[in-house]
């Protein structure tokens, strides 16, 4: 995928010398990066190639059946975009090492050293935001986020799936994050009890203490404005 991005025969220069930038990227990014949303490759596999029934919805499916064909498609489609995520990811950070290889790969608006700079901390940033707060909870809810195409824009799909076995392998504070979702989710009834309670109470006040001390109040104004109409 890399020599298909940037050209079996591209040359360019780095250090004064010129070079092959297939063979030069192929040395200095690191591919053996595994994306933990990734579901088993033999999902995919047993399906093409050994032709074995799929699990869709609670149901084996044969490999020629329509909805089998559209789970199977959602998951090529994924791991096609989350590769060429950590793909992408590689060749922004051998650009911020190589100038003359941004003007080869990259729109002219990352040219800037700032900007480049900008947005690789943006897109650690989200990827560490995915990493310790996203993926617990969605672990917890048993959930797993598939990308896919839709009109050339990338979007997200939540998939029920259990997924104990990978809220096991946790890191401690993911699994405070976990722990957090669930004593939010433990206290909101009672939370919910004592804002209701506290609610009917502010009306009992205002209505029975508040609501005669101000009907008194208006009472005794009248009057004494009654007495002096009279006078």
């Amino acid at each position: 995928m890399v020599r298909d991005i940037c050209g079996t025969y591209i040359r360019l220069a780095r250090n004064g010398e010129f070079i092959s930038v297939s063979d030069k990227l192929l040395k200095i990014i690191d591919l053996s990066e595994t994306d933990e949303e990734l579901p088993n490759p033999s999902l995919i596999l047993d399906t093409l190639i050994l032709d074995k029934n799929m699990l869709v919805e609670g149901n084996l499916l044969p490999s020629d059946d329509p909805r089998a064909l559209i789970k199977l498609e959602i998951l090529i489609m994924n791991w096609v975009l989350r590769t060429s995520e950590i793909i992408s990811a590689e060749l922004i950070s051998a650009c911020s090492e190589w100038s003359e290889l941004r003007e080869y790969l990259l729109k002219p608006c990352f040219f800037s050293t700032r900007e480049l700079e900008r947005l690789r901390n943006q897109l650690n940033s989200q990827r560490r935001w995915q990493y310790m707060i996203e993926r617990p909870i969605q672990l917890y809810e048993s959930k797993r986020q598939f990308l896919q195409l839709n009109n050339g824009n990338i979007e997200t799909l939540l998939v029920s799936e259990a997924r104990d076995n990978d809220l096991k392998q946790l890191g401690w504070w993911q699994k405070q994050v976990t722990l957090l979702v669930e004593a939010r989710d433990a206290l909101a009834p009672q939370l919910q009890a004592m804002l209701k309670y506290l609610g009917d109470l502010m009306v009992i006040i205002l209505t029975n203490v508040l609501g005669r001390a101000i009907g008194l109040v208006g009472k005794g104004i009248a009057q004494g404005m009654g007495r002096t109409i009279s006078r």
